[in-house]
Formats: structure tokens, C-alpha cells, sequence
């Protein structure tokens, strides 16, 4: 197969750690992310995030943003109706909510630079190709929208090889650049997946075996060119 990379897909996650709202093109903030991506946050009153790897009760809650009028909107999973509420008139309403839903004090946090990332200063995107995602799809038996789901990532790439992202990075503390479009990136590292993969996007029902199986895998198809130091889980 010559690899032919093209942009294939860009999501973005409003809320960290919340349901994800594809887009037909982006723009990269001043904080080096996609617009809008994790510009908010869910904390406790201590200011620890409230996210799928530490609170399975996130997996339950579905949520959609519409930024034309700036509303954003959540349900529980078991239920049909939604509650919207206005982005910035509503803050102490979209709390309220938050707090019964989780069972505990929570605040509705906005930064738009991006801090709300992982890793700010580093990992504005987290880029993957569909093929990497059928593959691993295949290899659960998952249906490909579930493993994008489980994956998160930011932007899809199309036209290449299974796990063809892994030569956008290079030895450790070298960035490898290359465009996206108009946006010139620069690859530095991959992801170190937390537990959030493991569990059913929808319900958080968990694959037990999932790490170890995917790091055999993964591990019996690495060609030779990767940088096999970098893999991790």
C-alpha cells in the first residue's frame, strides 16, 4: 500500500472527558490546541478534574455543545430528554446539574488556551489513522465508531498503513514536523493510554484483558522502523 496521508476527521472534546463533536475544518487556538477542544472542565471543590479515569460515573454522562448559540446540553445514558443551558448565563444551572448527577460538589470550568489538556505544553492534538483504528477494532471485535470513542483522538488520518502515525515522532525531546492542512505541527511523543480505552465509552463496562492483549499485539506487528522504546500503556 503507498501511503497516501489526508485528513480524514477532526473532533473535538468541549468538555474533557466528555462526548467528543466532529467538525468540517478548525482552528488552532493561541494555546496550540483546536478551538474549543477540552475548553472546559468538570473539577471538584478541591480542583481535582472530574474524568473518566478516576469517576467511571463520566462514561454515563452524554453531553453536545452548539456553539452558534452557546448552549450545551446533557442527559444519562438510561434517558431521552436533555437539559440545555446557556454556556455563560447558566453556569451556577449547569452546576447544579453536574453536582446531582455526580453526587458531589462540582464546578464548570472555561479556559480557552488549552490548559485543560493532559499534557498543555505538549500534546495539543492526538493524532491517529483509520487504519490503526479498524485494526484495532479487529482485533476486539469493536465496531469502529466504539474505538474512536475508546481512543479520543483529535485527528484521523486516512489513506495510509496501520500505525503510520508512529513515524510523526522520533527519539525522545525530537519533534518531527510536518502540515496538517495549513497548520504546521510538530510530532514529539506517543500517548501513554490511561485505563479510559479499557472501558465501553457508553456504560464503562470494562475489557479486563485489554492492556495486555493490546501490547501483544500491538508488539507482533511493530515493523521495524518504529520506535519501539516509545510504546507504552
Amino acid at each position: 500500500m503507498d501511503d497516501k496521508p489526508t485528513l480524514g476527521r477532526i473532533t473535538i472534546y468541549p468538555v474533557k472527558s466528555l462526548d467528543g463533536v466532529d467538525l468540517q475544518r478548525a482552528i488552532i487556538s493561541k494555546g496550540g490546541c483546536i478551538l474549543h477542544d477540552r475548553e472546559y472542565a468538570i473539577t471538584d471543590t478541591e480542583g481535582d478534574f472530574i474524568i473518566g479515569k478516576s469517576n467511571p460515573l463520566v462514561h454515563l454522562l452524554r453531553s453536545t455543545v452548539d456553539f452558534e448559540k452557546n448552549n450545551i446540553s446533557f442527559r444519562h445514558e438510561g434517558e431521552e430528554k436533555w437539559s440545555t443551558f446557556h454556556l455563560a448565563k447558566e453556569k451556577t444551572a449547569i452546576e447544579s446539574y453536574l453536582t446531582i448527577f455526580f453526587k458531589k460538589p462540582c464546578l464548570f470550568n472555561q479556559d480557552k488556551e488549552g490548559r485543560f489538556m493532559d499534557i498543555p505544553d505538549v500534546a495539543g492534538l492526538t493524532i491517529l489513522s483509520r487504519s490503526s483504528l479498524q485494526s484495532i477494532s479487529e482485533w476486539f471485535n469493536l465496531d469502529l465508531e466504539e474505538t474512536r470513542k475508546r481512543f479520543r483522538a483529535t485527528i484521523e488520518i486516512e489513506g495510509v498503513q496501520s500505525f503510520w502515525e508512529d513515524r510523526l515522532f522520533s527519539k525522545r525531546g525530537t519533534g518531527i514536523e510536518f502540515k496538517i492542512g495549513d497548520v504546521t505541527v510538530f510530532g514529539m511523543s506517543p500517548r501513554e493510554r490511561c485505563v479510559v480505552p479499557t472501558r465501553h465509552p457508553d456504560n464503562g463496562e470494562v475489557i479486563h484483558a485489554f492492556p495486555k492483549s493490546f501490547a501483544k499485539k500491538r508488539a507482533a506487528t511493530l515493523p521495524e522502523w518504529s520506535h519501539k522504546n516509545f510504546i507504552h500503556w
